[in-house]
Parts: structure tokens; sequence; C-alpha cells
């Protein structure tokens, strides 16, 4: 299937990008603690493609940078969530909304995706 893009409120998951406008690639190294390069990104889209595992970026609804890397294998029915920062970090946003933090986009995040594998793809994710 094609990547898609989850609304989960406050955040969101994106599809991974490494454009001339979004590069992923500096916080998804800093989410999976070993050197990224461009090539992650095609090979996940790959993998959506072939429907064995999908990945997002897990953004803040005012921002588009990647928060949480998300990737969901649905043959096993896992689901991994690595921030790419301190979950304690209050993010910079409007001061009309709510602080909120990396820890948050990681709870938000999971219970979207939970969702959506239920939902879509008649997953339960266990717990």
């Amino acid at each position: 299937m094609e990547p898609m893009d989850l609304n989960g409120g406050r955040f969101y998951a994106r599809t991974l990008i490494a454009d001339d406008r979004i590069n992923d690639v500096p916080a998804l190294t800093r989410a999976l603690g070993t050197e990224v390069s461009a090539e992650f990104i095609s090979e996940a889209k790959r993998k959506w493609e072939d429907d064995t595992e999908y990945t997002w970026a897990i953004c803040e609804q005012t921002s588009v940078e990647l928060l949480v890397f998300a990737r969901l294998n649905p043959a096993t029915k896992t689901l991994e969530l690595l921030p790419a920062g301190d979950p304690s970090t209050v993010l910079p946003n409007d001061p009309v909304l709510e602080p909120v933090t990396i820890g948050d986009a990681m709870r938000v995040g999971e219970e979207t995706i939970r969702r959506w594998a239920q939902g879509f793809l008649g997953l339960t994710l266990p717990h």
C-alpha cells in the first residue's frame, strides 16, 4: 500500500521525508542512535509498498519536525516508538496552545497508530 498520514489531533503521523523542504534524516539518526541516510527513507517507502513495515514521523500539529519515529511490523504485531529527543522536552509552539512534550507525542502517536492498525488492518497490537 501507499504510505498514509494519520491525524491524532494535537499530533499527527506522516510519511518519512528527505527532500529540499523537509529532511527527517537528522532526527531519525537521533531516534535510532545510529547514522541514517536518505536511503533509509527510500527503503521505508518500499516496505510500505510490500506491506512488510509501516513507518511514520510523529509531529506536533503546528510543525513538520519529526519528534518520534514510529515503526509497525504487521507480521509480528509489534509497534516501536523512538523519541528523537528527551521525552520530557517541552515543545515550542503557539502560546495559545497548551504546552506539550515529546513524551505526549509518543503517547498520542501510539494511540493513533494502534487505532489505525485495528481499524484499517484488523490488527490488535499487544500492549
